[in-house]
């Protein structure tokens, strides 16, 4: 195997294209040049917040919205479009998770949204594979048909263009490494077809990671196995963003000392709030200002008060806590709304992101900079840092190793098994 090299300290990157989404203009709306003031009314502060994100490109990291597609409808999308007000349709108008269309979408102000496909847990080791490309595919042909007002973006400089064009943009992420297969080759075909971040694992482990769920046989060792860690390489290789929502604290700081590029969590919250198994330990925090990471903070009531009903403030407080932990380079939003039941009160779907800014603006400490940080800035750093990691190893070769078979063979019976010997003869 390689060998494992760390980046040393935090390396930050200054793109043009990040710089520009700062000052770029659109809306028609004026530029925004004094703070309000933390006393101003709410009236102007969400005026403020408004303003801002007029200027400064908002971006969630996650949204279960295919899944629901794929339950609900089978995948079929005659009667379904994402540039509907789906508020007035069935099944959507009476489902508690459904959440998000693009009109709400606009509302909200949001310019990127992460769109979260996933395979269950009971298809590993089965047909995790062709599950996984049917949800890509659905998110593929739901932009495909709003196009003009959505379109797929698969960089950094992608998603500040199309910004700039008042167009959202979707990108794709692969919720759960056990839709990979342990598959080396899986990854660089996932990276083709567009997805730019994968989620290590979701609520079942995988043969090479640990989840910081119980669901499922257990990995071989507590964290990353040896082929574990030559995946999160070929990640890094490939250009594809590595997710730690979901992991369990001794993968998480594994693939810390393991990754040459910074990570995220798409989708957590801060333990230290909730005792959740799949919120984040202060120690990783910590580490992950030093990775130059990213936490999106969830807005599941299941990860900010560990299931009582959560209000905005909760919110507010672990994207603070965050900001302490780490620092204000490193926080961001994920709110994973369409794969939640409930919400924070005040924060009923997509449309209420300029509520959180405008209760963020009552906050002295936070300056407008930093809440431009959070919104986005954050994260679109994070996606041009690793694309800059995929240039400077481009002239390493695609890993060829295969997930050792004692850590498959009495789990995964259901598959070819390629033989050693040589080819027959031809005759």
């Amino acid at each position: 195997m390689r060998s494992v090299l760390r980046v040393v300290g935090v390396v930050i990157v200054v793109v043009l294209a990040v710089a520009a989404a700062v000052v770029v203009k659109s809306c028609g709306a004026s530029p925004l040049t004094v703070r309000v003031s933390p006393q101003a009314s709410y009236q102007d502060r969400l005026k403020a917040a408004h303003s801002l994100l007029a200027h400064s490109p908002l971006i969630d990291g996650h949204n279960d919205l295919p899944w629901n597609l794929r339950q609900l409808l089978h995948n079929k999308l005659e009667s379904f479009n994402l540039s509907r007000d789906l508020t007035n349709e069935d099944p959507w108008r009476t489902l508690s998770s459904s959440h998000t269309d693009l009109p709400r979408l606009r509302k909200g102000q949001v310019a990127a949204q992460f769109w979260s496909v996933r395979v269950p847990c009971e298809a590993q080791y089965l047909n995790t594979v062709q599950v996984l490309l049917e949800q890509v595919d659905v998110v593929k042909r739901m932009v495909a048909a709003s196009a003009g007002n959505t379109a797929l973006a698969r960089s950094s400089t992608e998603v500040v263009a199309l910004f700039e064009r008042g167009v959202v943009s979707s990108l794709v992420g692969v919720e759960g490494g056990h839709g990979l297969a342990g598959s080396m080759g899986v990854v660089r075909s996932l990276y083709d077809l567009g997805v730019r971040y994968i989620t290590l694992t979701h609520d079942c482990h995988t043969p090479w990671a640990e989840s910081a769920e119980s669901n499922g046989i257990a990995p071989n060792t507590a964290g990353l196995t040896p082929y574990g860690k030559e995946m999160i390489l070929e990640l890094n290789r490939v250009g594809v963003m590595i997710d730690l929502s979901h992991t369990s604290a001794a993968t998480s700081r594994g693939v810390l000392a393991t990754s040459r590029a910074p990570v995220i969590f798409s989708h957590a919250a801060a333990r230290v709030l909730c005792h959740n198994a799949r919120n984040i330990p202060d120690d990783v925090l910590s580490a992950l200002a030093d990775n130059g990471g990213l936490v999106m903070i969830s807005f599941s009531p299941d990860l900010l008060t560990c299931g009582r009903p959560a209000t905005i403030t909760d919110v507010l407080a672990h994207i603070n806590h965050v900001r302490t932990m780490a620092g204000v380079d490193y926080v961001g939003i994920g709110a994973g709304y369409d794969g939640i039941n409930s919400t924070p009160k005040e924060l009923p779907d997509v449309t209420c992101y300029p509520r959180l800014f405008a209760e963020l603006l009552r906050d002295a400490t936070w300056s407008l900079q930093d809440l431009k940080k959070l919104a986005g800035l954050n994260l679109l750093r994070v996606m041009a840092r690793v694309e800059q990691v995929r240039d400077e190893l481009s002239g390493e070769r695609p890993s060829e190793e295969i997930i050792p078979i004692h850590d498959i063979d009495s789990r995964w019976p259901c598959r070819y098994r390629f033989s050693s010997l040589p080819p027959p003869s031809q005759t």
